[in-house]
């Protein structure tokens, strides 16, 4: 019973979570989402997370907080700052040709993928326990497979499926193709995953530090082991798009955003948001990060 309140207290969690970041994510996907709403200006953002769920509709009461905030503290008019949370990647890079937003925050893995294409600029990090993957374990049960090449041809249920350079180059140790490499099958949450390993439908899945301790405490789970550990992985990034966003409004967002989580306001919605802060980007991991991202 423990086990089970736990993951739907997660799941839970992963839809409070994207509803408040998607606090930072609003004009693509609006759009998408509600096509008779044209959304489309330099202040309009989009977000996008995997480890929490969550729709835009949900999100809508978290992201007019944080657009109201931010146009506040920035000295934008009032409804300047509009955005939406996108579940997917695939409605992500749908609409940003579209929509055109100013700024976002994205996953590292849709960040490198789309850095060249999108002109994106990192402006900060986040900080939090709860949306980020600081590192993957490859998960699995079969004790017959004892290293990531015994997966080779197998079935790897992951939410980075359709990020196949990401998870080959940068999760995992860059021998190969990952998308010709192992049966990869795209998921939306992690416990989906661990069941099917458990339940024998998966050879493998990918989990974080948290998401392992718990997947051990499931019934069946005592057999589970991993067979490889990712190296450390970037957070959630802010970042803009090409020059939608002027030189002077990106500095002024930026020291917005730095502050925001120390404000008598911005606290209690970073609260609900679950961040811990914003922060400058550690250019140290991202620079490592592309290396590996871009490594043939």
């Amino acid at each position: 019973m423990r086990i089970r309140n736990y993951f739907r207290r997660a799941d839970r969690v992963q839809q409070g979570l994207r509803l408040g970041l998607l606090g930072i994510g609003l004009s693509l996907g609006a759009a998408a989402l509600q096509p008779a709403v044209a959304l489309a200006g330099p202040k309009d953002f989009v977000i996008y997370t995997t480890r929490l769920g969550g729709d835009a509709e949900q999100a809508k009461p978290y992201i007019d907080k944080f657009a109201a905030y931010l146009d506040k503290t920035t000295g934008w008019a009032a409804g300047s700052a509009k955005g939406v949370f996108l579940p997917s990647r695939k409605e992500v890079l749908a609409a940003l040709p579209a929509q055109k937003p100013g700024f976002g925050v994205l996953e590292p893995s849709l960040f490198l993928s789309q850095q060249k294409a999108d002109g994106l600029q990192v402006l900060a990090q986040v900080e939090s326990t709860d949306l980020n993957t600081p590192k993957l374990h490859v998960l699995v049960k079969n004790p017959a497979i004892k290293t990531l090449a015994d997966l080779d041809g197998k079935k790897l249920w992951t939410q980075l499926a359709d990020a196949p350079q990401y998870l080959n180059n940068v999760v995992l140790d860059g021998k190969g193709d990952a998308a010709t490499r192992f049966q990869l099958k795209q998921i939306g949450v992690a416990t989906k995953g661990i069941r099917a390993v458990i339940r024998g439908e998966a050879d493998a899945t990918l989990v974080d530090d948290e998401q392992l301790a718990e997947a051990k405490k499931m019934e069946g789970g005592a057999d589970l082991k991993t067979v490889y550990t990712s190296p450390a992985l970037p957070p959630l990034l802010v970042v803009s798009f090409g020059t939608s966003l002027s030189a002077a409004d990106r500095q002024s967002l930026t020291k917005a955003l730095l502050g925001m989580c120390a404000t008598a306001t911005g606290k209690d919605i970073c609260k609900e948001m679950h961040i811990t802060r914003f922060a400058p980007a550690a250019a140290a991991l991202l620079t490592t990060t592309q290396k590996r991202y871009g490594q043939p």
